[in-house]
């Protein structure tokens, strides 16, 4: 299954129009994972098409991006061997533009989340303090100098959330066989 890139979903969102960022086009599909949408009906689509688009239809091409992208995303969570990559801008971007899209990721994971736990499951007391982490990471300051220093202490935030997501997961996430054919656009 291929992986599709920030490049990639940078290209279609634009000639789709959608005013998103591939970042938070990925935080929004790991949010709603996270919290706990179900994984196989497809609901996740709708759920996304609400909260991006107003329900409006995607292009084709967009769609099928979405559709893999949620795919590979699903299936790295299901497989549980600390394997989730975030979709984000890539490392020859200047610094403050990856800060940028990590904050504009962890924006759109609470999102997803708040969408994605829509029964409202009782949070445990470290899934709350991760979201609030979370919340407070989407606030950071973007303009940041481009030095190792910086490099290291965005590596080192960018390994927390990652970590953060995986466990809001791990505790509210639906648990099933991940099948390549076990879901449909509606």
């Amino acid at each position: 299954m291929t992986q599709v890139t920030w490049q990639q979903l940078t290209n279609s969102l634009k000639m789709a129009e959608l005013g998103a960022t591939a970042s938070e086009t990925h935080g929004i599909i790991c949010g709603l994972i996270c919290g706990g949408i179900n994984l196989t009906d497809g609901s996740w689509y709708g759920a996304f098409n609400d909260l991006m688009n107003d329900g409006i239809a995607l292009p084709i091409d967009l769609k099928k991006d979405l559709q893999q992208l949620f795919k590979t995303t699903r299936n790295q969570f299901l497989a549980q061997d600390y394997q989730v990559q975030l979709l984000l801008a890539d490392d020859d971007q200047y610094l403050n533009e990856r800060a940028q899209s990590l904050t504009q990721w962890s924006e759109s994971f609470l999102a997803g989340f708040a969408i994605g736990n829509e029964s409202g499951k009782t949070l445990s007391k470290d899934v709350k303090e991760a979201l609030t982490d979370l919340s407070q990471i989407a606030k950071l300051d973007t303009e940041i100098e481009d030095n190792d220093e910086s490099e290291t202490s965005l590596e080192e935030i960018l390994e927390y959330v990652r970590i953060s997501a995986m466990f809001c997961f791990g505790e509210l996430g639906h648990k099933v066989e991940a099948t390549e054919n076990s879901e449909k656009l509606h």
